[in-house]
């Protein structure tokens, strides 16, 4: 019997020895982390923001460490840490924490984005799967590390920590930077951001005060056509300039260009310059990067005639029904007069519906050309019975998605050439009324535009053209 029982107590002293020395468990790798974070890292962080005298009433903003630097560009795990140890921190009594994203342009608080001091968690692999966690605050003024707030973790991840780890994800404050680029589909935030910086810049400056005119024809036939106009209205009514549609009144300019720096990798400027080159006004900028796909891009392959055979072009207003097409007893045409007899061509891109061409009210299925003499004007009625001032500008280039309704006219001094375009035109749907009529887009007006280019090319001392965007605000 007692050699029984030590036989039992010898088996359960060596169970309890092997599950000491078993790997624990992913619950108990996870259940020591969150220990150490939740009860260690927290309270420290808010002990040390909350005493540390450096800290009192200064500007915190909570970030990411890669290599010792803030990064734009970490993982999903590293940066839910950062946001807990953010949400810690709003708490503390006398700390101003900055946002996970810049400050919103209407209010133009420009002391929200100038933090003192960076507070961030650094994730590093070890040797034996282990991972290494350094907690640490850095002094943005001398560029150094504060004594005294650091802490550190050594140990094994669990699987979904590994994972989060592994999945690369942006930190959106940093958002506009090379790295962590604006997508082209998010113009109003690309706005807002260089509103941001661009009305700082203005408070700042003491030269004077800006009247500025607002020149939003920049970058017209790309998807960032309407950025300036959103640049001007984010900062519309705020002390840092002035916005008149007055060129008398105005003594600036904003303006705004993408410029390609790789591949579909742009740099977006919006810029303020004094319209008078001695003014003691500065020229004041901002900028971010964009990524601009190929296929959104604006597009210059459509090739036109060295020798103007489009001598002018441009809208009028015409009345009567016998001189207009769509139903209206006064419209507005497309004037068009020609170097040499030629024949014309008519085509409207609808914005958001795509690229059609005009034809007369008789709504005929064949290609409607018209015949335009030698320096005498051609009237093209279009479907529009309003036009606001300034709503007009010269296009010079084409766009598979415009951001205003584009008139486009084609004149062909050969024969021979203007029936080859006019069997290609025919492809088009046709727009022959008021009602607005489905027409190419996407990567059928693309093709559409390629095959178009290649035959200008083919007749291109023959061929001209010139475009006119229509941008009605009511």
């Amino acid at each position: 019997m007692q050699s029984r029982s030590r036989n039992f107590a010898n088996i359960l002293i060596l169970g309890i020895s092997l599950l000491l020395v078993l790997p624990k468990s992913a619950d108990a790798r996870q259940s020591e982390f969150e220990s150490w974070f939740s009860l260690t890292v927290t309270p420290f962080v808010a002990r040390q923001l909350a005493t540390h005298p450096r800290f009192k009433g200064e500007l915190v903003r909570f970030v990411v460490f890669v290599d010792d630097k803030p990064a734009p560009l970490s993982d999903a795990f590293s940066l839910s840490l950062r946001d807990r140890l953010a949400d810690v921190a709003i708490d503390v009594p006398g700390l101003r924490v900055a946002g996970p994203t810049k400050p919103d342009a209407t209010t133009l608080d420009c002391t929200r984005d100038a933090a003192h001091y960076y507070v961030g968690l650094q994730i590093s692999e070890t040797s034996g799967n282990e991972y290494r966690i350094d907690l640490r605050a850095l002094d943005l003024e001398d560029r150094s590390w504060v004594a005294g707030f650091s802490l550190s973790w050594l140990g094994t991840m669990t699987k979904s920590q590994r994972r989060a780890y592994e999945r690369p994800q942006s930190d959106t404050y940093f958002q506009g930077q090379r790295d962590v680029p604006f997508a082209a589909t998010q113009p109003d935030l690309l706005a807002s951001n260089l509103a941001y910086d661009l009305g700082c810049s203005l408070l700042r400056q003491v030269a004077g005060e800006y009247v500025v005119l607002v020149d939003d024809q920049t970058d017209l036939n790309t998807p960032l056509s309407g950025v300036v106009e959103l640049v001007s209205n984010n900062l519309a009514g705020k002390q840092a300039l002035q916005l008149t549609h007055d060129p008398e009144r105005a003594n600036a300019v904003l303006r705004g260009k993408a410029h390609s720096v790789d591949d579909n990798l742009h740099q977006y400027w919006i810029t303020v310059s004094p319209l008078d080159s001695s003014s003691e006004l500065p020229t004041l900028s901002a900028s971010a990067y964009v990524q601009i796909p190929t296929s959104m891009q604006a597009r210059q392959i459509v090739p036109r005639s060295a020798h103007d055979v489009v001598s002018s072009l441009r809208i009028v207003e015409m009345n009567g029904r016998r001189a207009c097409d769509f139903n209206a007893d006064n419209c507005y045409a497309m004037q068009i007069k020609t170097s040499e007899d030629a024949v014309v061509f008519f085509l409207n891109h609808q914005r958001n519906h795509g690229l059609v061409r005009l034809s007369g009210r008789d709504c005929a299925q064949r290609t409607d050309a018209r015949i335009a003499r030698a320096n005498e004007a051609l009237h093209q009625p279009l479907p529009l019975h309003t036009l606001m001032h300034d709503a007009t500008s010269t296009a010079d280039n084409w766009s598979l998605n415009p951001d205003a309704d584009t008139y486009y006219a084609i004149a062909v001094s050969d024969t021979k050439a203007a029936r080859v375009l006019s069997k290609h035109l025919q492809k088009l749907p046709q727009r022959c009324t008021d009602s607005v009529r489905f027409g190419f887009e996407g990567a059928r007006l693309e093709n559409w535009l390629d095959e178009f280019s290649s035959a200008l090319l083919d007749w291109q001392p023959y061929v001209d053209w010139q475009a006119i965007h229509v941008k009605n605000v009511f």
